[in-house]
């Protein structure tokens, strides 16, 4: 099932010549997604309160505990004995803990963790095109995709060293969302920190999106 689709014509005049043309103007929303806040068990555990909307969407029903207890989990970073800054990598697990202290997981381990729930349904188009991420929705599948708390730029917060000594750059305000909606304007999420569809800016959320990999897991 496709998106439900709307199509509208707006007169515009510039001025120069008073001549009026007509711009169309489209917008794309998936209905029905489930809404989930993180807070309160959750309030570092939006990655996996978003993959638990898009889990649901899909069909499957399971508890945002449940996928958060799913995830493969790492040490926060920490100095240690030979004062170095090291810490369990993002790429791979989840740093820290979803339920208290962490920082958050990336789509590798994300999308292993959910091939592991709903089997051969998982795609993780990460590194895909911003058109794509659109067309997706425009086909009717959401997206769960990782960007930042209100959109905000993101700064780096933190470097430390892996197990494996790969460096790892942790970039806040660090958020993951579900993308249910766009339009000329807006890119329309439901966002874990608020428990509701959000609108958010679509040229800012671009600009955050790619900033942070343009990660993005769907289903199929």
């Amino acid at each position: 099932m496709k998106a439900s689709e709307t199509a509208t014509t707006k007169a515009t005049s510039t001025p120069e010549n008073d001549v009026t043309t007509l711009k169309k103007e489209t917008s794309y929303h998936i209905a029905n997604t489930p809404e989930l806040a993180q807070l309160p068990e959750l309030p570092n555990g939006c990655e996996a309160v978003a993959a638990t909307m898009l889990l649901n969407w899909a069909g499957l029903w399971v508890t945002k505990q449940q996928v958060a207890d799913a995830l493969p989990k790492g040490e926060m970073p920490y100095v240690n004995d030979d004062g170095a800054f090291i810490g369990s990598n993002p790429e791979k697990v989840f740093v820290g803990d979803p339920y208290d202290a962490g920082y958050g997981i990336y789509h590798a381990p994300m999308a292993e963790t959910l091939n592991q729930l709903l089997p051969e349904r998982i795609v993780d188009m990460s590194g895909s095109t911003f058109e794509q991420l659109l067309k997706t929705i425009q086909s009717g599948t959401p997206v769960m995709v990782w960007a930042t708390e209100q959109m905000d730029a993101p700064f780096l917060e933190l470097e430390w060293q892996d197990e494996e000594d790969q460096l790892v750059e942790w970039y806040q305000p660090e958020h993951a969302l579900l993308l249910t909606g766009w339009d000329d304007a807006y890119a329309y999420m439901n966002d874990p920190m608020t428990g509701k569809e959000e609108a958010y800016d679509i040229a800012e959320f671009r600009s955050v999106w790619e900033s942070m990999g343009s990660q993005a897991i769907t289903v199929k």
